[in-house]
């Protein structure tokens, strides 16, 4: 009789173990377009015959985003990455621990190669959460470290729109592995929060956030004194307002944060978006004009007329946009916006401050953002700032100079580790 090895034993029980799992379980590989690979991995979980999934990239600097449409038919697997302006479906083959296929979007195609895998320890703590402002209850997530004792702690603010938790998580996690305790919850009216984010103002907006750091503050393994907050693009703006009314935060990170005029960011902003600056003269002067009617409609209360007369003439231009409809969310939000003024909040802020600026920010004008942030600071409490300055990067911090053609978008590769870096030191008494 022959013996086999407790190794080969082993092995044998893990190739069992795979086939029976199926899709479910843990993938690394890559996906690959335009001659360009992308490492990830990727999630499959099964609740009775359904199947869920999510994916994460350290170079797309995303965790946990959901995949749609998971099936797996006779080892014939497909999925669904639905995007805000896109949608790319992925089309595969299982065979035991090998994943393979294609995907398509639009007219991009790639392919994608996928291994089972056994991952490493996490070495964080992850559970969800819920608190409430007021009426409102916000569902989240906390991410702790798993080391004992109590540790500083940063409560994320939403940016515009129905932003849910994920996506902050890649950058919360950075911060747990870093010794930092994240919490990220779902904007009002997205995933498990009540409310509707379309009618709440910053003031609103705000509230939730101190209810946040409220209920952060609260928890087992967290130091009271050693909260901040870190917001991108709006939240940075709204970062603000909630500093400025707790008045003990230990720090603030404002990341893409307009610091002028709601309404000269939003000229800003749009005019960027219709490729204003290489118009020829005639068009730009015609767009400006455009530009600026749905401005004066949606920041100083003017009547529509003028703005439904030029788009009438201004149609069949190439840069002609549509403005919403005058019903839409953005009206409101627009007025709304018009009353804030973000110098008059960062002059009572406190905390030390660090402030993220892209140079190619097509949203957020930045150097006139950061000097009249740092002006107002100055002119107020004085506190520690930094500015971090990427020049070479655009509102989402991605690389655009030089430009990059086909293959995947490229993020600058320490901008966890300089957050996590400076909010750790910031927050050390």
């Amino acid at each position: 009789m022959k013996f086999l090895s407790f190794a080969f034993i082993a092995w044998l029980a893990f190739t069992a173990a795979s086939s029976a799992a199926g899709l479910a379980g843990d993938w690394k590989g890559t996906w690959t377009k335009d001659g360009d690979t992308l490492p990830v991995t990727v999630r499959f979980e099964k609740s009775g015959s359904a199947y869920s999934g999510t994916f994460d990239s350290d170079a797309l600097q995303v965790a946990g985003i959901s995949l749609a449409d998971v099936s797996d038919t006779d080892g014939r697997v497909h999925w669904s990455l639905k995007g805000d302006r896109s949608t790319t479906d992925f089309d595969g083959t299982l065979d035991g621990d090998a994943l393979a296929g294609a995907f398509v979007e639009g007219s991009t195609h790639g392919t994608f190669t996928l291994a089972r895998a056994d991952l490493p320890a996490v070495t964080i703590d992850s559970h969800d959460v819920t608190f409430a402002d007021g009426s409102v209850t916000l569902a989240g997530t906390l991410l702790m470290p798993k080391a004992a004792g109590l540790h500083p702690a940063v409560v994320f603010v939403h940016g515009s729109g129905p932003e849910g938790r994920s996506a902050n998580k890649y950058l919360a996690q950075e911060f747990a592995q870093s010794g930092m305790a994240a919490l990220i919850f779902d904007q009002r009216g997205v995933g498990g929060s009540s409310g509707d984010w379309q009618k709440a103002g910053f003031d609103a907006l705000a509230d939730d956030a101190l209810a946040a750091i409220r209920f952060l503050r609260a928890q087992e393994g967290i130091d009271p004194a050693r909260v901040g907050i870190y917001g991108q693009s709006q939240g940075g703006m709204i970062a603000a307002v909630v500093a400025a009314r707790d008045g003990h935060l230990a720090f603030v990170i404002a990341s893409a944060a307009a610091g002028i005029a709601p309404d000269d960011v939003e000229r800003f902003s749009v005019e960027n978006s219709i490729g204003w600056k290489n118009l020829p003269p005639a068009d730009r002067k015609d767009a400006d004009a455009y530009v600026q009617a749905v401005i004066d409609v949606g920041y100083r209360g003017k009547p529509r007329a003028k703005l439904d007369a030029l788009a009438a003439t201004l149609k069949t231009r190439s840069w002609y946009f549509a403005a919403p409809p005058p019903a839409d969310f953005y009206w409101t939000i627009s007025r709304q916006l018009a009353l804030f003024q973000p110098w008059v909040w960062w002059r009572q802020v406190n905390a030390p401050v660090l402030l993220v600026y892209g140079g190619h920010d097509e949203r957020v004008p930045p150097v006139k953002s950061a000097d009249a942030i740092r002006a107002a600071l100055s002119a107020g409490t004085n506190p520690p700032v930094r500015l971090q300055y990427y020049p070479d990067a655009d509102h989402a911090f991605t690389i655009v100079d030089p430009a990059k053609k086909g293959g995947w978008p490229k993020k600058e590769e320490d901008y966890a580790a300089v957050l996590t870096g400076w909010a750790l030191k910031a927050s050390t008494h």
